[in-house]
């Protein structure tokens, strides 16, 4: 875990020598200023200096300022370290999933997937830097304080150290419980976080069949389920945390005492034992600081390893080999299951330059994943072969194709917030500007999220010149026709006859009107 972190804070370098700098200063001034409080209470006790007295007290009013200031800093140079370096491990997760099989990727609740990404990412980076910056200036100032603490008064200082040996086998009979309690908290937030997840992403659907009442009872099912667990490492903790409360009222007992009877034999000066209270109040923190390190390893060590999971899955194979140009594509006893159930069997076709192919056929004929195949989505999950110009799909990159020289039209086509512009010159590879005024004929202003604002036809227009903004060679286009009017309609197919010369487009249509302009029909039904 520290190697996996320390690669994404190390991108960080000057903010993190800043924050080390700044975090030692602050450690040094924690340690002076009981010190100095000291001082000034044995001048109270014993002598009448005021002008010395008055030193004291500037001196504690700037050190005061101080700690402020590099506090300041310190939470500062911290966030943008945490939260930067989450982030990039944030993305580089999600640019891994983009790259794996969407079979693979469609096992998991994405509600649960963008909940436990985003958490465990951040509560990594958080407890890292926590570890590097804390545990060395802990150490600093523990370290110091003792020795500062043996000197004032030797018996404190071996009853200190004592304590601490407890604490640490206290803590090495519960850390696997620990781990295995924050493991299941983590799990179960998860899962309910994706049931919350569920009722948003379905809210059309929800209203639609008026289905208000059954989605509550579910998530109260999935609450019901997560509170279960959270009551019952709730109540593990709180054990835990209250034998650790009663070794530290046991120590608090011997510090007064054994601080009070010195002090009352004179052994030690009013001041010598407020010194002792105010670092004994830090050592105890820095104790339990040791102590909870190891508890938030393994409660980070879950989060870790989760995020290990994901970046262990398996990319989707991706050949080298780059097309210039595609003539055809060629299908060779294709099969694909999924789930058990066979949606394509022994499928043969050869789609050619220049020819406009219709596919159509009932709902789970198995249309869409063809398209899926042909685009290289599923390479590796398949029986049969699929070739691009007498090449098997397997040795091209065809993520470099999806790019380049395929271009597809979804169903529902997806829209960015913003204009119009940016929704259709996506990448450098969308550069043809000729189609635009054929079929974006009023002006559309600024699209809202999800395409807020925007009509059926408005969005199915964007896409389609979308879709020929880039120079592909294979066409693709799901239901183009489904929301435009008949005079957009007439258009589209016009522009089809004119361009089918430089390229093999396919339809997925239940459209009749398309069969005006195939060439070829396919009839996934009748397969």
């Amino acid at each position: 875990m520290f190697k996996f972190c320390g690669k994404y804070v190390s991108t960080y370098k000057k903010q993190l020598i800043l924050y080390l700098f700044i975090s030692t200063i602050s450690t040094i001034i924690t340690i002076l200023i009981p010190i100095y409080w000291g001082k000034i209470i044995d001048l109270i006790t014993t002598s009448h200096e005021i002008h010395t007295l008055i030193q004291l007290g500037c001196i504690v009013l700037i050190l005061g300022l101080l700690n402020i200031l590099t506090r300041y800093w310190n939470n500062r140079f911290y966030l943008i370290i945490q939260t930067n370096s989450a982030m990039d491990i944030n993305a580089d997760i999600i640019h891994h999933l983009h790259k794996i099989s969407l079979n693979e990727l469609q096992k998991y609740d994405i509600g649960y997937l963008s909940e436990s990404i985003n958490s465990d990412s951040n509560s990594i980076v958080m407890f890292f830097l926590s570890a590097l910056i804390n545990a060395l200036s802990k150490s600093i100032f523990l370290i110091l304080s003792l020795l500062i603490l043996c000197m004032i008064s030797l018996n404190i200082g071996i009853v200190l150290l004592f304590f601490i040996g407890i604490y640490i086998l206290f803590f090495l009979c519960f850390r696997y419980k620990l781990m295995k309690k924050s493991e299941a908290f983590k799990n179960a937030r998860s899962v309910f976080f994706g049931a919350l997840f569920t009722q948003f992403r379905n809210t059309k659907y929800i209203k639609q069949h008026a289905l208000e009442n059954l989605f509550k009872d579910k998530l109260r099912q999935e609450f019901n389920i997560f509170f279960k667990i959270a009551l019952d490492v709730q109540q593990f903790f709180y054990l835990y945390t209250s034998a650790d409360n009663i070794l530290e009222t046991i120590v608090n007992f011997c510090i007064y005492i054994l601080g009070g009877i010195s002090v009352i034999y004179g052994n030690m000066t009013i001041g010598g034992f407020t010194i002792i209270l105010n670092f004994y109040n830090n050592i105890i923190s820095s104790i339990k600081y040791f102590v909870n390190l190891g508890k938030e390893y393994q409660d980070n060590n879950v989060s870790y390893m989760r995020l290990l999971s994901y970046l262990n899955l398996s990319e989707q194979k991706n050949g080298t080999e780059i097309l210039p140009n595609i003539s055809t594509v060629s299908c060779k006893n294709l099969s694909f299951s999924r789930g058990g159930q066979e949606i394509l069997q022994g499928f043969n076709f050869t789609f050619h330059k220049g020819e406009i192919y219709c596919i159509q056929g009932e709902n789970g004929s198995g249309k869409t994943t063809l398209i899926d195949l042909l685009v290289g989505l599923f390479i590796g999950e398949y029986d049969g072969e699929i070739f691009y110009n007498d090449i098997n799909i397997e040795n091209l990159d065809m993520s470099n194709m999806r790019q380049c020289k395929i271009s597809i039209l979804e169903q529902d086509p997806y829209l960015l917030e913003g204009s119009l512009k940016e929704n259709i010159y996506l990448t450098k590879e969308h550069c043809e500007n000729k189609y635009y005024p054929r079929f974006i004929k009023k002006e559309i202003g600024s699209i809202g999220k999800n395409g807020d604002g925007i009509s059926g036809g408005e969005r199915q227009k964007i896409g389609i010149v979308r879709t020929l903004a880039k120079h592909g060679d294979l066409l693709i286009f799901d239901e183009p026709t489904s929301a435009l009017d008949q005079e957009s309609k007439a258009e589209f197919f016009d522009l089809l006859k004119e361009i089918k010369k430089e390229k093999i487009i396919i339809f997925i249509s239940h459209d009749s009107d398309l069969n005006i302009v195939a060439d070829h029909t396919i009839d996934m039904s009748l397969l």
